[in-house]
């Protein structure tokens, strides 16, 4: 038997007038975490959808090996018949089952009996997760799970079927600090019972603490592969982007104002379960060009307090002051029209119409901007689109590129000019960042920076700590759906946040 368990051979794969791999070869070796790492659009996910099968064999140039021998994949189940174990990016679970279904249910189908008690599943179940440190209750409905409960669920069901190559594509994104210690934990202990991994993230800090070998593409072409001993972040990362990022968080001087908006004691009783409260007695405020963090534990309420904010929830007690004025938001149109935006944390589900065009995109959120009347103007239209396109850097073809077909990073600024269309004074940014490459963050960052120098106010969620650290000029920390404590910059580090967030 070989080195490699897995070797993908000059492989070549074509859309529509895209070429997305070219002539791109990939191996995995016995025992190893290997990192496969890029901008968004340089052709990750293309090359994983070949090895997974997604991609059947005769879809694409070229030849995927696993131990020496070829293998023709025509579905997921094959390349999961050969040892392939594939967690994707997108939230793929199956909402009315429960947790316990959802890991099992493809290993029932082929069981010989007849029928499976449910009493079996969730005992089989609970001892799994529990050897596996995943922290999920085997009973709960799967459409009540967060994001990043479904993101550990997908995990698990991975390894149920006790694969030789696990491949995972950005699993930290959605995971809280403790569930991610444990999935590094599981992955150096697959790499030491001799099986592999592949890891593909954005966060170089993984690759760098995690990984064995880290493969480059750009552009849908491998550009260079380092061993551990040569790491190196600052040639890694240029040669990911093609560029010199000499600093990735860029200094802000803007003067900070004075007060646009002053939140007391919101309280907003949760939508599902009874007597118990989304969040409680939420109190902090907001000055005109100031970036406030909010930071806090995966369910600690964060995202529920911009969804407030945002008019998604009704308050159950609590007052909204902008601009010294008290204000009721009962709806995200009260929002807007009071100043407010949300970038959402999930871009593609509720951030973006994925089936249509950039400038449909754009111009929807705000269509008093382009009618004469009853009727649109086209002209106003396609000069709103282009102005966006043009000052956050949108690459695409023209504004009539379907969203669906654009990076990451570029799908992230399609949502950015959505919201700063409505000519927003205050925006709500729930994880600007997650899923794009640190190339796309630059350019993000650069734009959170413009913003506050057009006096735009921000309220900003992020999971990634240093990135607040960075970016923030207060934070707001919450905990058990409140706030506990205030600290300015030159308060916040890494080891007190995280001691506060405990509280």
């Amino acid at each position: 038997m070989g080195q490699y368990v897995l070797e993908v051979k000059n492989t070549t794969k074509d859309f529509t007038g895209v070429r997305a791999l070219d002539d791109v070869s990939f191996n995995v070796k016995n025992g190893e975490i290997i990192g496969l790492i890029g901008e968004n659009g340089a052709g990750k996910s293309t090359l994983l959808k070949v090895i997974n099968g997604i991609f059947p064999t005769g879809t694409f140039e070229g030849k995927l090996l696993i131990h020496d021998e070829e293998v023709n994949f025509h579905s997921p189940h094959d390349a999961l018949r050969k040892g392939i174990g594939f967690v994707s990016q997108e939230i793929n679970v199956m909402e009315d089952l429960n947790v316990a279904e959802n890991i099992f249910v493809g290993h029932l189908a082929g069981d010989k009996k007849p029928f499976i008690k449910q009493d079996e599943i969730l005992k089989k179940a609970a001892k799994f997760l529990k050897e596996k440190k995943i922290n999920l209750e085997v009973k709960t409905r799967v459409r009540m799970l967060s994001i990043g409960q479904k993101q550990l669920l997908m995990i698990a069901r991975a390894l149920s079927w006790d694969p030789h190559i696990l491949i995972l594509d950005e699993p930290t994104s959605a995971l809280a600090k403790d569930d991610v210690d444990n999935l590094f934990e599981l992955m150096r202990e697959f790499k030491a019972s001799g099986k592999s991994v592949v890891l593909v993230t954005h966060k170089l800090e993984e690759i760098i603490s995690l990984t064995d070998r880290v493969v480059i593409l750009r552009d849908g072409v491998n550009i260079d592969t380092y061993e551990r001993k040569h790491y190196n972040e600052g040639r890694i990362v240029t040669n990911m982007v093609g560029r010199t990022i000499k600093s990735m968080y860029p200094t802000r001087n803007v003067q900070i104002g004075e007060e646009i908006l002053r939140v007391e004691n919101l309280t907003v009783a949760h939508p599902k379960i009874k007597d118990k409260n989304l969040i409680e007695n939420i109190s902090f405020n907001l000055k005109r060009s100031e970036v406030l963090g909010l930071v806090g534990l995966s369910g600690s309420g964060r995202t529920e307090t911009l969804q407030t904010l945002f008019g998604q929830y009704p308050l159950l007690s609590g007052k909204i002051f902008v601009n010294g004025k008290n204000t009721r938001i009962r709806n995200e149109g009260d929002a807007i029209n009071n100043g407010l935006c949300l970038v959402t944390e999930d871009r593609k589900e509720n951030g973006l119409l994925m089936l249509s065009n950039i400038r449909h995109n754009i111009v929807l959120s705000n269509l008093r901007k382009i009618m004469n009347g009853l009727f649109i103007n086209n002209k106003k239209e396609n000069d709103v689109a282009n102005t966006y396109m043009s000052r956050l850097n949108i690459k695409a073809q023209n504004n009539n590129t379907m969203v669906a077909t654009l990076s990451g990073g570029n799908q992230q600024k399609v949502v950015l000019a959505k919201s700063l269309n409505t000519d927003p004074k205050i925006l709500l940014l729930d994880e600007p960042t997650k899923g794009i490459d640190v190339g796309s963050k630059n350019e993000i960052y650069n734009l959170i920076n413009a913003m506050t120098g057009m006096g735009i106010s921000i309220i900003m969620v992020s999971s990634e700590l240093p990135e607040l650290l960075a970016m923030c000029d207060r934070f707001i920390i919450l905990a058990h759906n409140t706030t506990v404590d205030e600290l300015s910059k030159s308060e916040a580090t890494q080891e007190n946040v995280m001691v506060k967030c405990f509280a």
